[in-house]
């Protein structure tokens, strides 16, 4: 767990932001660009690019709507080291207060190949909240 110091926190909630160290490299987040800590507003939906085989929420989500596989790997910069494969969106309800991080999708190279990131980005701060979300209908395919 992050120690609570001035440089790791959000001034606006006291809410520790994950260091660069807790990504292995691949920091989520573009420097310099706006990033907030908190609860989660009532009707707060995002979206969730997934796998064939995935019938669960994730940590992370966007409130861009996805047309398309080319945008989960390019504005949202989620490559195949992240995801092989890429089949569906599901539509999924934050409850309200669940503690989330939003901002702007960082570029990401993976295997010498840059996907130029700059989409918007949702994550679920607290681990266990991610089981919280409740799905939207069924998942909508994409290719």
């Amino acid at each position: 767990n992050t120690a609570k110091t001035p440089d790791n926190l959000f001034p606006d909630t006291n809410t520790p932001l994950l260091p660069k160290s807790e990504y292995d490299g691949t920091y989520p987040w573009v420097e310099g660009a706006p990033l907030t800590s908190r609860p989660a507003p009532e009707n707060f939906y995002i979206y969730q690019a997934q796998k064939p085989d995935q019938n669960w929420a994730g940590y992370w989500g966007t409130t861009d709507d996805i047309p398309n596989v080319d945008y989960v790997r390019n504005e949202l910069a989620v490559t195949p080291g992240f995801k092989d494969k890429i089949s569906k969106v599901q539509k999924y309800l934050i409850p309200e207060g669940i503690q989330i991080q939003e901002g702007t999708v960082e570029p990401q190279t993976h295997n010498g190949v840059t996907y130029p990131g700059g989409g918007s980005q949702i994550f679920i701060l607290n681990k266990a909240d991610k089981d919280k979300l409740i799905p939207i209908g069924k998942p909508k395919p994409i290719q």
